[in-house]
Parts: C-alpha cells; sequence; structure tokens
C-alpha cells in the first residue's frame, strides 16, 4: 500500500521466454486482483509479450469496475505501445 492505494511492483525480465515461467507463478486474479496501481520502474527488459500481459490486466480490472494505472514505464515501453497504438487503451502514466 502506497498513500491507501494497492501497488504492484514487478521487477526482472517480463520478455516472452522469462514471462512465462514468471505468469505460472503468479496468478492476477488471485495474487494481483486487489492492485490499482502498477510499477514497472524496475523492469530489466519489456516487449510485446509485457504489453500483452499489462494489456490483460488493465481489462480484467475493467471489469471489475476499477481503475488500472501503469507507473514508471520507459521510453522504448512507451514508443512500443505508441507502435502497436495502445497509448489511448494502456493507462502508462507519465509521472
Amino acid at each position: 500500500m502506497i498513500d491507501g492505494a494497492p501497488w504492484l511492483f514487478l521487477q526482472g525480465d517480463w520478455r516472452v521466454a522469462p514471462l512465462d515461467k514468471l505468469l505460472r507463478s503468479f496468478a492476477w486474479v488471485k495474487d494481483g486482483q486487489g492492485c490499482t496501481e502498477i510499477s514497472v520502474v524496475e523492469l530489466e527488459a519489456a516487449d510485446s509479450a509485457t504489453l500483452a500481459v499489462l494489456m490483460e490486466w488493465v481489462q480484467q480490472a475493467r471489469q471489475r469496475g476499477t481503475a488500472l494505472r501503469i507507473h514508471g514505464a520507459s521510453s522504448k515501453l512507451q514508443e512500443l505501445a505508441s507502435l502497436y497504438r495502445l497509448q489511448d487503451i494502456l493507462p502508462l502514466c507519465h509521472d
């Protein structure tokens, strides 16, 4: 909890190959459903698979009536989101 909001902090390599192993040990529905804020500041690597996971989590949050915000996206992750025209759908906060 930070300032009363539940946060989830992602770390490490979230590209396709390592992501599969990470997601097997983390179930958003079980482990992260209370989170409204996600920090990606400490990601070492990210790719389109990372965006796909974040999009899925945003959709699940919306279905629960919750707004999910993603903080600390690198310029490369923001550029990738823009390339796929996700900047209006994926709530990347510029902080």
